[in-house]
């Protein structure tokens, strides 16, 4: 997931989280995954069978996530090829090639989280319209999925501190990797059950708004997020696809006229979301984000996993996911160049070809409408 540099939200105060194994005390705690570092190549880049690495077993794409068979391995410093365990199988990759994934907690949600989310009926969320209106074809949407970020799951040291929009008051220290996640997500919920909203955005730093404990977030424009219902997209995209006249006004203007567009995914539709509930294909267009343009959605899921493929498993699922509306992940993309290094010696890379995904996760798409006259309300 990309950074979000808009004022997005998902957030939860109500729902407890319960660990199946205890968070590990050493913020440097390796997992055993990889990236893999293999740029310029769409085709991929072998993963051998053996250790002389002749025989090709499979090829590994860029940015994909990869299994280590140990749980700390120290031949990254070494130049011997590392053994992973990847679709089942395992090969051999180059240690030079491969970047550590660190995970900050061994935490896992609660899997009776999803079956207390409550779902929205369209009747209840619609200002104006009915979603029985005429349907516009759309065209697809490559979906990603957006949540909420949880210090639960970012133990470590309390080094960097969050203020307050407006009053610059200090609402808390926290972790720097709890803090890169909610600058991420848009919204977080603190260990004493507060919960945070990205609010102003200024000299390149954040700082936040406290929400009510019963809130889900905000998305642009004052609209309220819920889970399953809300999606972030690009508006100007949305206002091209449906044929209207007013797509060359400011993006401001255009947002303005389709916030709250109310959508149709047939795709979605009879999917389980827990506890006798069932998706019926309807979502509202009550957000954007910094990486979503074009073609791109984004599915709000509250407080459940985003199907990031870095974490772990636990973490990733969420019904939607589980139901197989895959999200794009990094590899969807696969011709990666060079941009230098972080602040920290850490290499760089940016995409090539930005909508590679079109050609590589076709499968992915959610065929999508807008349904004429239906808006949900803010």
């Amino acid at each position: 997931m990309k950074k979000r540099v808009q004022l997005i939200a998902a957030s939860f105060a109500f729902f407890s989280l319960a660990c199946v194994t205890p968070a590990h005390s050493d913020a440097g705690f390796f997992s055993g995954r990889y990236k893999v570092n293999c740029t310029n190549s769409p085709s991929g880049c072998a993963c051998s069978k053996t250790t002389d690495t002749n025989v090709k077993a499979q090829n590994l794409f860029h940015a994909q996530p990869v299994e280590g068979t140990s749980g700390r391995d120290a031949t990254l410093d070494k130049p011997a090829p590392v053994e992973l365990r990847v679709n089942g199988e395992i090969c051999y990759y180059p240690s030079q090639n491969l970047r550590p994934i660190y995970w900050e907690s061994d935490l896992c949600p609660n899997p009776s989280t999803e079956a207390q989310l409550p779902l929205r009926d369209p009747s209840e969320l619609l200002q104006s319209g009915s979603a029985d209106g005429e349907k516009i074809a759309l065209g697809n949407l490559f979906p990603t999925f957006y949540n909420i970020a949880d210090e639960a799951f970012h133990p470590g040291p309390k080094t960097v501190p969050l203020y307050e929009a407006g009053t610059g008051k200090l609402i808390a220290n926290v972790s720097k990797s709890f803090h890169e996640d909610l600058d991420i997500e848009g919204t977080g919920r603190l260990n004493d059950g507060r919960v945070l909203n990205v609010a102003t955005y200024v000299n390149r730093i954040w700082d936040y708004k406290v929400l009510p404990a019963d809130a889900f977030g905000i998305g642009i424009l004052g609209h309220n997020l819920h889970p399953y219902r809300s999606v972030a997209v690009d508006f100007v995209h949305l206002c091209k696809q449906a044929g209207y006249d007013f797509c060359s006004l400011p993006v401001v203007e255009v947002r303005k006229r389709l916030i709250g567009a109310l959508l149709y995914m047939p795709r979605l539709k009879g999917i389980s979301l827990g506890n006798g509930k069932t998706h019926d294909g309807f979502v509202c267009a009550q957000d954007i984000g910094g990486a979503i343009q074009f073609d791109r959605v984004d599915l709000f899921v509250g407080p459940l996993g985003g199907g990031n493929p870095y974490l772990k498993e636990c973490r990733q699922r969420n019904p939607l996911i589980d139901a197989g509306v895959n999200g794009l992940i990094p590899s969807d993309w696969r011709t990666y160049e060079s941009a230098g290094f972080d602040n920290q010696g850490k290499p760089i890379f940016k995409r090539k070809n930005e909508f590679e995904y079109r050609t590589y996760a076709a499968h992915k798409a959610l065929d999508t409408y807008i349904v004429k006259g239906a808006f949900c309300r803010p």
